[in-house]
């Protein structure tokens, strides 16, 4: 119970700072999508049956923080997630600097498809909702901008969110032999 309680903890402070702090610093279309990354990196080093869980804590938290209607961040979180998941059991190799680019052509194929999915699901949402012309474009000319600050926040925290798995593992692989002496 405490392990889904620090998840959803770590998720909230993401989404926090995704919501809060990060737009001082970057344009609104801009901001780096910190929760998707964070999501990208553990897909691609649990797989998505470990990892939908968190998905869907994060994708309803963003959703709830970017007053979006329900269900929109959650949905392409899971796409995006999944996506992360098939391609990394695929592509991933043992080598430590193809597994690093590997993972950056994750976050920009990632990027892409969640601002994509977003506005369809955004369009689709609208539409329900008033006839008239919807002011979503489905991909915006700045869409790169996003993608470079994506990858530069991903090169940023790769490193501390890799010690910070390892350290958990260690935790836990402790945790379980603690519990099989007794």
């Amino acid at each position: 119970m405490s392990k889904k309680i620090s998840i959803f903890i770590f998720f909230f402070l993401l989404v926090i700072a995704q919501a809060s702090l990060l737009p001082n610093f970057f344009s609104v279309r801009h901001i780096p999508d910190l929760v998707l990354i964070v999501l990208i990196f553990f897909a691609t080093r649990r797989g998505f049956s470990e990892v939908w869980g968190m998905t869907l804590v994060a994708g309803l938290l963003m959703d709830i923080f970017s007053f979006f209607p329900l269900g929109i961040n959650t949905l392409s979180f899971m796409l995006v997630v999944l996506m992360a998941s098939f391609l990394a059991q695929r592509f991933l190799v043992t080598y430590s600097t193809w597994k690093f680019l590997t993972l950056i052509l994750l976050v920009i194929a990632g990027t892409a498809l969640n601002d994509f999915v977003v506005v369809v699901l955004m369009k689709i949402f609208l539409s329900l909702k008033s006839a008239g012309e919807i002011g979503f474009p489905l991909f915006y000319s700045d869409l790169w901008l996003k993608i470079l600050n994506n990858v530069l926040v991903f090169i940023l925290i790769y490193w501390p969110l890799k010690k910070f798995e390892n350290l958990k593992n260690v935790y836990g692989q402790k945790l379980t032999l603690r519990n099989n002496v007794r």
